[in-house]
């Protein structure tokens, strides 16, 4: 996957614990409901959706038990402008208005789209 944005101050912890890419799939999967967190093991759909290192570092930061995952819309319409969707879009990935896409870009600025260098010259 691209180089995710920096996480918004609200989510940033839980990201940093346990990686972007990982913390996407589970606000996308899971976001605004609580999700048991147990000792992962393989096989776990915490671990399939996740992945056992960040399963693991999940369980390290909350421990046994419920947490609320949050739905972190404004970080995840920055993630989906900066792999290159559309406002239009990512307001359906997100769950949210096309207005609302438009006021976290105005907050947060728009994030660089990374884009493949089709002319890069292999050393």
């Amino acid at each position: 996957m691209t180089h995710l944005p920096p996480p918004t101050d609200d989510i940033a912890g839980l990201v940093e614990a346990i990686g972007a890419e990982a913390a996407l799939r589970l606000f996308e999967q899971r976001g605004g409901t609580r999700l048991y967190v147990a000792s992962p093991e393989k096989g776990d759909a915490i671990v399939e959706m996740l992945g056992l290192d960040a399963a693991t570092r999940l369980h390290a930061k909350y421990g046994r038990g419920d947490m609320r995952v949050p739905l972190a819309r404004s970080w995840r319409v920055l993630c989906y402008i900066a792999i290159g969707l559309s406002g239009p879009k990512a307001a359906l990935k997100a769950g949210c208005t096309e207005k609302n896409v438009a006021a976290i870009l105005k907050r947060h600025g728009r994030p660089a789209i990374q884009q493949l260098d089709l002319f890069a010259r292999s050393a």
